[in-house]
């Protein structure tokens, strides 16, 4: 009993100690490039370290794993950042314009809200599907958007553990600058990798009939 207890709050040290490091690392390359330019390449590199701890070995050498990604995704992702923002900037303006019409526009605020949440659940699972699939650019959208809709408590739960993320790291500034990132990271992937796998077996199921 005693080795177990030890063993379990040993992997929890470990595991508090790689998500502090890989979201010091987060915030460190994303300043590196200046933000504007670091943010979408240490984002990228972010989700590769987590996918490859949900996947394959949580003991991969950290560093050497988030700086190759970093380096190799840098241009892609910045194309990538631009995509999100760009649609999010215009989500923002069509949203001011119609606070501003609000009370002759209901029906059309309704359809709104409903493309703004699309687009949140494909925001969760832009990144995992990323990282996880070597597919183009636009594909990347098309199967994340594909992904989200077909599995809809999978995105229900991430959206669940996407708001519980976040109220906990505003409980204290600690927590936002240790685990912010990659405690949210982690969690959106091991829940998209979830759903990656039941597609996979699904499509196996129906090759097989």
């Amino acid at each position: 009993m005693f080795h177990f207890v030890t063993n379990g709050v040993y992997r929890f040290c470990e595991w508090v100690t790689r998500l502090a490091y890989l979201n010091l690392l987060w915030i460190a390359f994303s300043l590196a490039g200046l933000v504007i330019f670091g943010l979408m390449p240490s984002t990228i590199a972010m989700y590769t370290v987590t996918r490859k701890w949900v996947t394959e070995d949580p003991d991969i050498p950290l560093f050497k794993t988030f700086f190759e990604a970093y380096k190799k995704e840098f241009k892609k992702a910045n194309l990538f950042g631009l995509i999100l923002f760009g649609t999010s900037a215009l989500f923002y303006v069509n949203f001011r314009i119609l606070a501003l019409i609000n009370a002759e526009v209901s029906i059309i605020t309704m359809i709104f809200l409903s493309l703004l949440a699309v687009f949140g659940v494909l925001l969760l699972l832009v990144f995992p599907v990323y990282v996880h699939y070597d597919i183009r650019m636009l594909q990347t959208f098309k199967y994340a958007l594909l992904i989200g809709l077909s599995r809809p408590l999978n995105s229900i739960a991430m959206i669940a553990g996407a708001i519980g993320v976040v109220y906990l790291i505003l409980l204290h500034v600690t927590l936002i600058i240790f685990f912010s990132g990659s405690l949210f990271s982690l969690i959106m992937t091991a829940l998209a990798v979830k759903a990656f796998k039941s597609i996979e077996q699904s499509y196996e199921k129906r090759q097989a009939a």
